[in-house]
């Protein structure tokens, strides 16, 4: 199983991406997915939400247990797990170092069961967060070219590089900075988009997400943006998607 954590303290989408990159390993890869949302906000539990007959299932807090947990896991498709966020993560937010690799330990009883977990994440700096990077493979930060979306990344790259020199998880790939919802129509935000690959360079991957109405509508009816197209631009934002979550799945080394 391989782990990717999708990253970033501000509002750029995180969570449609996680959301995206599930569906696309399941429905075009064939691939045995375990989602986990470390955010106690709750935004994939949004677009993924919990039947009401559903049988009492794993929930986030118990991945920092000392002890392994045995709760079953709640599964939305024969190939799609997810463990949900619950309110008691607030309480860890300011946990001790001590909690960080619990995650890590708790999700490797899974490794044989699935082929990819991708792992959603706070919008701040936090425990939580630290612990989500201690237990990946590799991180992908999404990220939209705002003032105060731009300005916090420098810091978000600084505390990735740290979770690395502090010893939490030396084996840590960055798999880069992934631009999301840009609007190609506008001068400013094209001209963030190359500052940003002047400032990191090669940390800057080569793919590109465009603001979409479909992708948000599409979200919204919690379906990725491939399902029902409809309209030349609700085609070129499926396929725009399909293309980008597939280079993703192969840079993670669960797809080719």
């Amino acid at each position: 199983m391989k782990t990717l954590a999708v990253v970033n303290q501000k509002s750029v989408g995180k969570t449609t991406v996680v959301f995206h990159l599930g569906s696309a390993a399941a429905d075009f890869h064939d691939l045995r997915v375990l989602l986990v949302s470390m955010d106690a906000q709750g935004s994939l539990e949004l677009v993924l939400p919990r039947q009401e007959d559903a049988a009492p299932a794993m929930v986030a807090s118990e991945l920092f247990s000392e002890e392994t947990p045995s709760t079953p896991l709640e599964y939305l498709t024969d190939r799609v797990a997810i463990i949900r966020a619950d309110p008691s993560m607030f309480d860890l937010d300011t946990a001790g170092e001590e909690f960080i690799k619990r995650p890590a330990k708790n999700l490797r009883q899974f490794a044989d069961d699935f082929d990819v977990c991708i792992i959603d994440t706070p919008g701040r700096i936090c425990m939580p967060l630290n612990a989500a990077l201690a237990a990946a493979d590799a991180v992908l930060c999404p990220t939209s070219m705002g003032l105060f979306e731009m300005a916090a990344l420098a810091d978000l790259w600084k505390f990735i590089q740290a979770v690395k020199k502090k010893g939490f998880n030396p084996r840590l790939r960055m798999m880069g900075i992934l631009p999301n919802k840009i609007n190609t129509k506008s001068k400013e935000e094209l001209q963030g988009l190359a500052a940003l690959r002047v400032q990191f360079g090669t940390a800057i991957m080569p793919l590109m997400l465009k603001e979409s109405a479909a992708v948000k509508q599409s979200t919204m009816r919690r379906r990725p943006v491939w399902m029902a197209t409809k309209g030349a631009g609700h085609h070129a934002a499926a396929l725009e998607w399909k293309s980008v979550c597939n280079e993703i799945l192969v840079n993670l080394g669960v797809a080719k």
